[in-house]
């Protein structure tokens, strides 16, 4: 990738995150070469359930350190129950998992009673030092999923910037993370994410949802969250016939039509993505 083909996307990123009717943030980065552009990297933004994927890097650190099983089975109790995404909070309680089929969960269609079940074996301490230990100075858990202290303001659940999200996920792709089969474990988890709304959501397959355990020439590997005054986020690693990038981008506030998975944020969400995709990847 030229200097001038990435300063032409950087311009074609900002004028897209720039025509959100409120604050979009952004950041990217070229896996191998390390080549990065960014807009308002450092601004702090509510993650919603994008939180999920430090929480996953901490539970496979916990897993290392031998502070926990993943292959160990854990109930989905009352304590864990809260309304919003997922399966669990339908089902009865006493169903038993492994507790990797419960990261699976909490990430491939971002299951909350599954995400407390992490955060409850983990302890919300243990997430945030996991991302101080990697530089991650501003990416925080503050609260478990549910907590009627957050309100309705997403900024009280957690938090992080582009560009630090962005460096995980790129840390993740070069499997610099925990060590190299946790890394590749937990980019199968996130490769078959069922959500593909946000940063992929205009990209060209749907095949993506139905990988095996090797991924082929083309996959992304994502995650995305979404809550109220318009939040909408995505992180992603791409990969693609051309090239390998990670990706997070961030918005808040916007006021222009469209609600759910059709809401302003998520539009420019899937453009920015198809844009990167196009000038790195396809």
């Amino acid at each position: 990738m030229s200097d001038r083909r990435l300063a032409q996307l950087e311009r074609e990123l900002t004028t897209i995150g720039d025509a959100y009717s409120g604050l979009c943030t952004w950041a990217l980065t070229e896996v191998t070469s390390g080549e990065s552009i960014s807009c308002r990297a450092d601004t702090i933004m509510p993650t919603a359930s994008l939180i999920k994927v430090p929480i996953l890097v901490a539970l496979y650190q916990a897993a290392a350190e031998g502070k926990a099983d993943l292959a160990a089975r854990v109930s989905y109790g009352p304590e864990h129950r809260v309304l919003g995404s997922g399966v669990l909070s339908r089902m009865s309680p006493g169903v038993q998992m492994t507790v990797r089929d419960a990261a699976t969960l909490m990430i491939i269609i971002s299951d909350n009673s599954a995400t407390n079940m992490c955060i409850d074996l983990l302890g919300i301490d243990y997430v945030n030092a996991t991302m101080r230990s990697l530089g991650l100075v501003r990416t925080t858990l503050f609260r478990r999923l549910g907590d009627p202290d957050s309100g309705r303001d997403a900024r009280n659940m957690s938090v992080s910037t582009a560009g630090e999200m962005t460096s995980l996920l790129a840390r993740l792709a070069r499997h610099e993370l925990v060590n190299a089969e946790a890394s590749e474990d937990m980019l199968r988890i996130m490769r078959r994410q069922d959500y593909r709304h946000e940063l992929s959501a205009e990209l060209p397959w749907n095949e993506l949802n139905m990988l095996g355990d090797d991924p082929k020439v083309a996959w992304v590997a994502e995650k995305g969250g979404a809550f109220l005054n318009g939040v909408r986020c995505s992180g992603a690693i791409f990969k693609g016939p051309r090239g390998y990038f990670a990706m997070s981008a961030f918005c808040e506030g916007g006021t222009g039509p469209g609600t759910g998975r059709n809401a302003e944020g998520n539009i420019t969400l899937g453009h920015l993505g198809h844009a990167a995709w196009e000038a790195l990847a396809a």
